[in-house]
């Protein structure tokens, strides 16, 4: 179901809402989804080409994090102002980049704290010189998102049944029901966070079984997390391994 309003249309289905904004040419400018709950989304904005520029995770629980969009009269995204900041903790986040018509960033300013302390951190940003020097202005990364990865191994001599919810199903972790052949590893998807990796455990509840063949009751498995790979500063893997009932084995990095 969609409904319209001008350069802007709302798309309602089973697993939430999507709100896009378009170009006056009609190439689609940004897209908004947020899960049926109103508590986890990814905003998207994308130039008159279609190269997507900026993707960000929101959610509403746990604190927050959120990207407004302004626009251009051709409706190119004019500055993105994005929030970010965990409940109850002292790390928080807030950032704005500016654009020009054609997708090009033409200015950046950021505020907040972490574990390390204020951010930006000490320095000089922007100098001026009134009516001598123009403005210099020193580049500033933005907040990254840290990629946690998940998977299931199988590893036993069985077929085993995955039954996988994820606590705010998304397009990254939708969660389902999987078989998994002897030896083989399942992809479940990736969540992403503000600069912090996060347990597993907290995004994603998986259950493993054991058929017995047609119409035959299933036994349970053990699901123990016995891996875990840092990919890159930001991108960490995380391996359950599906084992018979009863093993007990040590966490492994």
């Amino acid at each position: 179901m969609a409904h319209s309003q001008g350069r802007e249309r709302t798309f309602k289905a089973d697993s939430g809402t999507v709100i896009i904004h378009y170009f006056t040419s009609g190439e689609v400018s940004t897209k908004v989804w947020t899960d049926k709950n109103d508590r986890w989304g990814r905003s998207w904005a994308f130039d008159a080409s279609g190269k997507e520029f900026f993707s960000y995770q929101t959610r509403s629980i746990g604190g927050h994090a959120s990207a407004n969009f302004s626009y251009h009269p051709n409706g190119a995204v004019s500055r993105i102002e994005v929030s970010d900041a965990p409940d109850g903790g002292i790390q928080w986040y807030r950032s704005t980049t500016s654009y020009d018509e054609h997708g090009v960033k033409t200015g950046f300013t950021e505020q907040g704290h972490d574990n390390y302390g204020p951010i930006p951190g000490p320095g000089v940003r922007t100098t001026q010189k009134p009516e001598v020097a123009p403005v210099k202005q020193e580049v500033v990364e933005e907040q990254h998102m840290y990629v946690n990865e998940v998977f299931v191994v199988n590893s036993t001599k069985w077929a085993c049944i995955i039954n996988a919810t994820a606590a705010q199903p998304s397009p990254g972790l939708p969660g389902g029901a999987f078989t998994i052949q002897p030896g083989d590893t399942l992809r479940l998807g990736t969540y992403s966070m503000g600069e912090v990796f996060q347990d597993p455990g907290k995004h994603i509840t998986i259950v493993a079984q054991r058929p017995h063949g047609k119409g035959k009751r299933r036994s349970p498995m053990e699901l123990l997390l016995l891996q875990e790979t840092q990919n890159s500063k930001e991108h960490r893997s995380y391996f359950y391994h599906a084992l018979p009932e009863g093993t007990r084995l040590s966490f492994k990095r």
